[in-house]
C-alpha cells in the first residue's frame, strides 16, 4: 500500500488525521489541518487512504445485513478488553511472584557471601522484636480477658436475676468491655 511508503515529517498532522475524519477536532485544529493538507501531498495522501478505508468498511458492512454494530461498540470493546486482561487474574500468580522473589533473595545472599551473616542477623533481630511485641500484646489481651471474666463472675454471684435492671447492668458491664476489646484488637490487626 501507499501508506507504508509515506514518510511524514515532524510538521505533519498524521496523528490528527483520524480524529479529523471522526470529527473529534476543534474547529481551530480542523482549519489548521485542512490548510496543511492543501500544501502537504503526504498528509493529503494519508487522508485519502483513510477515507477510502472507511468507505470500503462501510460498503462491506452495508453488504452484510446480518452484521449490526451497536451504538456503544467502542465502549463494549474497551470494557471487554479491560476485563479480560491475561496474566493479571491467574491463581498461581502470587505463588510465582513469591517464588521468583525468594530465588532472587537467595541469589543475592550467595553473591554477597560472608557479609550475608550481618544482613541475616539484622533481619533476625527485627523478627525477634516483632515477635516480642506480638507476644506482649497477646498476653495483654489474655490478661484483660481473664480480668473481665473474674469481674463478671464476682458480680454475677451477687445478683439473683429476678429483675430486668440487674440483667441490663450485667449486659452493659459485659458487652461494652467486649466491644472495646474487639475494637482494640481490630485496630492492632490493621496496623
Amino acid at each position: 500500500m501507499e501508506s507504508e511508503n509515506l514518510q511524514l515529517s515532524n510538521d505533519c498532522f498524521a496523528d490528527q488525521i483520524s480524529a479529523y475524519i471522526d470529527g473529534e477536532l476543534s474547529s481551530h485544529d480542523e482549519l489548521e489541518l485542512e490548510a496543511h493538507v492543501r500544501d502537504c501531498s503526504r498528509c493529503a495522501g494519508e487522508l485519502k487512504l483513510q477515507r477510502q478505508f472507511l468507505c470500503a468498511l462501510d460498503a462491506t458492512l452495508d453488504s452484510q445485513p446480518d452484521i449490526k454494530i451497536p451504538i456503544d461498540f467502542t465502549k463494549v470493546v474497551v470494557a471487554n478488553a479491560e476485563s479480560h486482561v491475561s496474566g493479571l487474574r491467574r491463581r498461581t500468580e502470587r505463588f510465582n511472584a513469591a517464588f521468583i522473589c525468594s530465588g532472587i533473595f537467595l541469589i543475592m545472599m550467595f553473591s554477597v557471601g560472608a557479609a550475608s551473616g550481618d544482613a541475616l542477623g539484622t533481619v533476625s533481630a527485627g523478627f525477634e522484636k516483632a515477635l516480642a511485641i506480638g507476644s506482649f500484646l497477646g498476653h495483654m489481651a489474655y490478661d484483660i480477658a481473664v480480668g473481665v471474666v473474674i469481674v463478671i463472675r464476682s458480680i454475677s454471684s451477687q445478683f439473683v436475676f429476678g429483675g430486668s435492671a440487674e440483667l441490663m447492668f450485667l449486659t452493659v458491664s459485659v458487652g461494652f468491655p467486649l466491644y472495646i476489646l474487639s475494637r482494640v484488637a481490630a485496630l492492632f490487626g490493621r496496623g
